[in-house]
């Protein structure tokens, strides 16, 4: 059986960083993309920094182009971010689970 391609947005934020670590343990998860915000200084890094555990996938601020042959986003950004991953995972047919929160009434 395959494993599931994992994509993380705010991947250097504290819940991002407990999930790229639980990914790359996981057996059954590969991570497939790391992603930040185009200002972050994390930008170009490994993703398994954050663990000890090298990953092999730079963190990049490119959505569409990190989301290409994803199974699936999570997503621990914020409203608008997730807003704006969300369209994209439309488009690319990726599927997205959403862990943002703080969205107002016109963004649900």
């Amino acid at each position: 059986m395959s494993k599931i391609k994992i994509a993380i947005a705010g991947s250097s934020g504290r819940m991002g960083k407990t999930l790229l670590e639980n990914v790359l343990l996981a057996d059954d998860l590969a991570l497939h993309a790391a992603l930040e915000h185009g200002g972050s200084a994390m930008l170009g890094r490994d993703a398994g920094e954050f663990s000890g555990t090298p990953s092999g996938v730079k963190i990049s601020a490119d959505v569409a182009a990190a989301l290409r042959g994803a199974d699936v986003l999570i997503d621990f950004t914020r409203p608008e971010g997730t807003l704006h991953h969300l369209e994209i995972c439309r488009k690319l047919g990726v599927n997205m689970v959403i862990g943002t929160t703080g969205f107002n009434a016109q963004q649900k």
